[in-house]
């Protein structure tokens, strides 16, 4: 084949694909900002729906990491530490079974412990910035909507022409 020939073909195959995903992103975008939270009152979904949105989404991550790690994470590594350390063979006493297996597979549970805690944490605190963020857009557009309604123009006092002199300089 040319290059010419190519050429046609790249240009054939790249044309007849783009109307599909453009039908696609219309409504998958006709449909978002549907949902999406609106910075006007009458459209959009109410800030109490996005907030239980966003905890709720937040909550099954949280229990699903949980419940992973006690059913699958913490057995498995129980059973791997127990295999590595000989305690699985009878030869250990007590003592040995306690310092060889149960310390070691306690601190790994307290580690995922700790990472589980702090995951969590930051999970709960991005919820909390994405519903501040909704509610700040909302506000911020409610007030100019607000000011550009009731705006009347005002007289300057001395004062405060002299105060925002110093702050442009």
């Amino acid at each position: 084949m040319t290059t010419s020939t190519l050429d046609q073909t790249e240009t054939a195959d790249t044309t007849a694909t783009k109307p599909v995903s453009k039908k696609r992103d219309s409504r998958l975008r006709a449909v978002w900002q549907h949902l999406a939270p609106t910075k006007s009152r009458d459209g959009g979904l109410p800030l109490v729906l996005w907030a239980g949105f966003y905890r709720t989404v937040v909550l099954a991550g949280d229990y699903l990491l949980a419940f992973i790690s006690a059913m699958v994470v913490i057995p498995s590594l129980g059973a791997w530490l127990h295999a590595q350390s000989g305690a699985s063979q009878g030869g250990l006493t007590e003592a040995g079974t306690v310092a060889m297996w149960l310390m070691p597979f306690l601190f790994l549970v307290a580690l995922l412990v700790a990472g589980e805690i702090a995951l969590m944490r930051g999970m709960w605190r991005w919820a909390t910035r994405m519903i501040a963020r909704i509610r700040d857009s909302r506000t911020k557009e409610t007030e100019t909507e607000t000011e550009s309604e009731t705006t009347v123009p005002r007289a300057r006092t001395g004062r405060q022409s002299k105060r925002n002199h110093r702050r442009s300089t």
